[in-house]
Order: structure tokens, then C-alpha cells, then sequence
């Protein structure tokens, strides 16, 4: 088990090591290239607060993450493990979309593939779980395209940069889908590569996803998830119920890209919350905006942390902290 540095140690690893210089670069260029990217794309920069009484992964079926709450003035609220919901209310005031990168707050244990508070770049945009796949691929390609171009020389201190160059040179070698029912039948043969959770679900594990990226190629889509294993905002396909309008990215450790097609209308989101047994308690206003202005919308969340383990080639998403952040302790600054 990797143990977690002192505030005064991880102070001196900060201003000496010169992984903490890269990594700050990193995070930086990411920030910069995103901007550029969503400008060309004619989508609106927004800020959203970090606190919301409606979690996007309540307890349930289809959550996948643990909330945090919080208590102020005697209110009890969560930090945002998402604002995807903020994101749906500024896609309905902006022309064609909305994004943001700012933290997100997960209650699970920290380990190599997760942390209690991370940053995502997020967007939503008015189309279709196509249109936002097709924005995923070229935000993809965007980035590693700038940081090949730009920041090679910071990379090259701590990896080979050759799995960039080889993603923008051939991205049609990537890229790839694969259903999930599908990645279940080829995964059935290996070891702890699929697991069952308490609702009785085939969960393709941290093994599963390795086995996927190293048969389909890195950033290949895992597409046509069970409606019952993402949460309850995501369409289903008109034809059958049971498989969502979602597909996650995998790459690096594993999946790097979580996205959807979001329900239109008022009664297919009251439906989904039926079927994934969520009360509507904490969620009438988003049944209310569904009913008063529905447009079709999609979306997506990067881990940029994540993303830096593809660039940087590392197992370790811990290391990818500037400012230590572990919920079961206090942390400086």
C-alpha cells in the first residue's frame, strides 16, 4: 500500500522535484488548449458553485460514485461529483453548448485509479449521443495534437512521447467501438476481467478495461451500456429500454471519458427514475425543466488527471496531485 507523504514532505517534493514542474505545466496547457478548442467550436466558458442539493450519482442502481455531503447553516447539501445538471440549465441559454473544467468531489477511496477531488473538464452541447462522441474525439486529438507540437520537452523528462505522436499521426487505428455486450463475451474467458455488483449487474473491472485497451487500441469507445449500470439522466434507445444512449472512453489506466445522450422530455426522465428505484425527491426541478424547455442535449466528462496518466504514461493517479487532497485527512494548503 503506497503511503501518503506529509503536508512538509510533499512541500519539499513540490518546489524540488521536477515532476511537479511538468505536472504543473501539464495542467496548465490542458486548461489553455481546452479554451482554444471550445472557441473554434463556438462553445460558451461557465462557472457553476460546487455545492448542489441534487447529486448526478444518488445511491442506487447505475452510481458511480459516492456523494459527499456537507452541512452549512444547518442545510444539508453535497459538493458537486458533477455539474453536469448546471451544464443542461447554461446548454438552454447558450447557442450551442457550455463547458467548464473545475473540481469534482468523489466519497470513494483514494487509490492508483481514484481521487476524493479531481478535475474535470466537462461540456454539454444541443445534440445527440453521436454528436458528443464526435466531440470527444476531436478534443482528444486537439490536445495531443498542441501538446505534441508544444510540449515535448517537458513530457520527454518522464516518458517516451512516441503513443502521442502514433494517436495523431494514425487516429483512425483508434478510436475504435465496441459494444458492451460485445466486450462482455470477450472478456469472459479472463481472469477477474468482469465482476457482479450487489444488483446482480456484469461490471467490467479495471482488468476487463486493460484487456479491451490492449485488443482495441487506446482510446477505443465502450458503447451501448446497460441502462441499469449509469445513472438515471441517461436516454435510452427507443428500440430497447434496458441499453443506455452512453459509451465511456478507455485509455491509459482505463476509462478516461464518460458520456451521454440526456433524456428530452419530462416523462422519459420520470421513467428512468423508476427504473433505476431514485425518488424524484432532490430532482422535481430538473423534472421541471424537462417539462417546461425540452431540447435534446448530450454531454461529456474527462478526467484530466486521468488523461495526464495517458500523456505522462504512469499507473498513479495520486501522483498526479499538485495540492494533496485525501477526505480522512486534513490537508496544507
Amino acid at each position: 500500500m503506497k503511503v501518503q507523504k506529509s503536508s512538509k514532505e510533499h512541500l519539499h517534493d513540490l518546489f524540488t522535484n521536477p515532476w511537479y514542474k511538468v505536472l504543473f505545466d501539464t495542467f496548465s496547457a490542458i486548461i489553455s488548449y481546452t479554451h482554444e478548442f471550445y472557441k473554434q467550436k463556438g462553445l460558451s466558458p461557465i462557472l457553476f458553485p460546487i455545492t448542489t442539493g441534487s447529486i448526478s450519482s444518488p445511491m442506487g442502481e447505475g452510481s458511480d460514485s459516492l456523494p459527499v455531503q456537507i452541512e452549512i447553516k444547518g442545510n444539508k447539501v453535497f459538493l458537486a461529483d458533477s455539474m453536469q445538471f448546471s451544464l443542461e440549465v447554461g446548454t438552454r441559454l447558450a447557442e450551442k453548448g457550455c463547458y467548464y473544467i473545475m473540481p469534482s468531489f468523489r466519497g470513494e477511496e483514494v487509490d492508483e485509479r481514484h481521487l476524493n477531488e479531481f478535475f474535470h473538464s466537462e461540456a454539454e452541447i444541443r445534440g445527440n449521443l453521436d454528436d458528443v462522441m464526435q466531440l470527444v474525439t476531436e478534443y482528444i486529438l486537439f490536445l495531443a495534437d498542441n501538446f505534441l507540437k508544444n510540449n515535448q520537452k517537458e513530457l520527454k523528462m518522464f516518458t517516451d512521447t512516441s503513443h502521442i505522436a502514433e494517436l495523431v499521426k494514425y487516429p483512425t487505428r483508434h478510436f475504435s467501438k465496441i459494444t458492451y455486450a460485445e466486450a462482455l463475451k470477450m472478456l469472459s474467458g479472463i481472469e477477474k476481467a468482469i465482476n457482479i455488483d450487489e444488483y446482480g449487474n456484469k461490471i467490467i473491472t479495471k482488468y476487463g478495461e486493460k484487456s479491451l485497451i490492449a485488443k482495441y487500441g487506446e482510446f477505443c469507445w465502450l458503447t451501448e451500456l446497460p441502462a441499469k449500470i449509469v445513472p438515471f439522466y441517461q436516454a435510452s434507445k427507443e428500440d430497447d429500454a434496458q441499453i443506455a444512449k452512453a459509451a465511456d472512453l478507455l485509455a491509459g489506466i482505463g476509462e478516461v471519458v464518460g458520456c451521454g445522450e440526456r433524456c428530452e422530455k419530462a416523462d422519459e426522465l420520470y421513467n428512468s427514475l423508476q427504473y433505476h428505484n431514485i425518488p424524484i425527491d432532490g430532482y422535481q426541478w430538473y423534472y421541471d425543466m424537462k417539462k417546461l424547455f425540452p431540447i435534446q442535449t448530450a454531454g461529456f466528462g474527462m478526467g484530466i488527471e486521468r488523461f495526464i496518466l495517458w500523456l505522462l504514461n504512469h499507473d498513479d493517479i495520486r501522483d498526479c496531485m499538485l495540492l494533496i487532497r485525501n477526505h480522512r485527512q486534513i490537508n496544507f494548503p
